[in-house]
């Protein structure tokens, strides 16, 4: 699918500075890409390359074994921390 937006959306957009909350049945939020980028963190197309490259690191290590309990993880940082329950 690939949906177009409407008139009023694009200049929602255009007046949100790419940030519109659409109200309705199922309230949602409509962002530009270039905004979405931005705060994921992946603005450039070249950041953005190298987040799926890390991405597909991150499934190959799940993949081969390379990973541990989160709960040992936890454990390990609060004590470094020294955060305790």
């Amino acid at each position: 699918m690939n949906p177009s937006l409407t008139p009023d959306q694009t200049t929602a957009l255009r007046k949100g500075n790419g940030i519109v909350q659409l109200d309705g049945d199922e309230p949602c939020v409509l962002i530009s890409m270039p905004v979405f980028r931005e705060m994921m963190g992946i603005g450039t197309d070249e950041e953005y390359q190298h987040s799926l490259l890390a991405i597909a690191e991150g499934i190959a290590d799940v993949e081969a074994g390379r990973t541990r309990p989160v709960a040992d993880f936890f454990s390990e940082f609060d004590k470094r921390h020294g955060i305790t329950d």
